[in-house]
């Protein structure tokens, strides 16, 4: 596994020469490595101007890293949710669904989502459409519908430090400016705040379709869930500035807002509406 990962360091930070490797790897073993776990060199011919449709998979780069991706809602006119994909499939762990397009398996990074305007998405191209049973478990799994992905349809289970984790870690960094489109890229700040058990913010209705992302008028709350807790990103114009911030009736004074603010649940956050949470709360500016 760890040469597995160190290959996939290779593809992403060809560029770097700071790469850390704990033991040299034989040079004919790591290109037949390369040779399993790199994606084949895409026909930069399929249609690219395809209709953008929920389920869509496209290919983009950013810099010399291919980045797949699933369309996964629209969320307004001109934007999308998107799930991020990879071929490194050895890679991904419980939280991963394994699905396969046109004989090529890929892991659908259910926790990794970003966003997209329609202008980036018809700019990238199109590579195929995801099975409509995959895509409807990724619904049930994010929705909370199911607590977990099939056995059969998911990758490893993991600990802490497991090269998997590390692999996520890097899958994100990869996708984080277009994480929080609307408000541009964000810092990460330790600042935690634990949420009561509110009956009030839950889920009603396990069917109805639930959110990962929810905005309100100065901030952002983005469902983390890898590490079952909500981030709130405040707005640029409030950051470092003295305020006020109120979450569910409770009054946080701070003199120094910052860029963001970690919240914990007190239990699954697949059970919280986080538009219903996004409603309940305020930021304020004051003197």
């Amino acid at each position: 596994m760890e040469r597995i990962y160190l290959a996939y360091l290779d593809e992403i930070e060809k560029s770097s020469e700071d790469i850390e490797m704990t033991y040299k790897i034989d040079q004919s073993l790591k290109e037949e490595l390369k040779k399993m776990f790199t994606p084949v060199k895409v026909n930069f011919e399929k249609q690219q101007h395809k209709k953008i449709e929920i389920g869509n998979i496209y290919l983009t780069f950013e810099e010399h890293i291919p980045i797949y991706y699933l369309i996964y809602d629209q969320i307004d006119e001109d934007l999308y949710e998107v799930l991020k994909m990879s071929q490194w499939v050895e890679l991904g762990n419980e939280n991963d669904l394994l699905t396969k397009i046109d004989d090529e398996w890929f892991i659908v990074e259910t926790w990794n989502n970003f966003y997209l305007t329609a202008d980036q998405i018809k700019s990238s191209i199109f590579y195929g459409k995801i099975l409509s049973e995959d895509f409807e478990l990724i619904k049930k799994f994010l929705n909370g519908e199911i607590k977990e992905l099939p056995r059969e349809k998911r990758g490893l289970t993991v600990g802490e430090g497991s090269y998997q984790i590390k692999f996520h870690k890097k899958e994100s960094e990869i996708v984080r400016k277009y994480k929080l489109l609307p408000l541009e890229e964000l810092g990460e700040l330790e600042n935690t705040i634990e949420l009561p058990p509110e009956k009030e913010i839950l889920l009603e209705l396990v069917a109805g379709k639930e959110k990962t992302t929810a905005f309100g008028e100065n901030f952002v709350l983005h469902k983390d869930l890898e590490n079952n807790r909500i981030e709130l990103i405040l707005s640029e114009e409030l950051q470092g500035k003295k305020g006020v911030i109120t979450i569910l009736d409770q009054i946080y004074q701070l003199d120094k807002l910052p860029e963001k603010i970690h919240l914990k649940p007190v239990g699954d956050i697949k059970e919280i509406d986080i538009e219903k949470l996004a409603k309940k709360i305020t930021i304020e500016e004051t003197k």
